[in-house]
């Protein structure tokens, strides 16, 4: 019975990866204690390997990520205020007021809808 039969070889092997699956960081950058960030070892007892590039892209990446969570939710607020009855408000309803009204208003009309006969 061959290993390769199954899969073995495969899953015992590492994936050869490009110098550009990692970024600009190549894995002889990582033969220097210099480019270990942070003193504390890992799980393992090793130094974690992340560089600052990496920290860096990952920073952007998570700030890139809530900029489009927050104008989501900004989104949602907008169209759930065209919902709501204006009442002769100059300003914008702030969040809270604006999901303060949205129950008073589903409330409203919750009565609306008990009080038919």
């Amino acid at each position: 019975m061959d290993s390769q039969e199954y899969g073995y070889v495969y899953m015992m092997t590492t994936p050869q990866r490009s110098p550009t699956d990692w970024g600009s960081c190549s894995t002889a950058s990582y033969d220097s204690t210099e480019d270990y960030v942070g003193g504390s070892p890992d799980v393992d007892g090793r130094k974690s390997r992340v560089t600052p590039l990496i920290l860096r892209k990952r920073r952007l990446a998570a700030n890139a990520r809530e900029r489009r969570r927050m104008q989501n939710l900004n989104q949602a607020f907008d169209r759930l205020r065209t919902f709501l009855p204006q009442l002769g408000q100059d300003r914008q309803l702030s969040k809270y007021e604006t999901l303060q009204m949205a129950q008073t208003y589903i409330a409203a009309l919750y009565d609306l809808l008990e009080q038919r006969p």
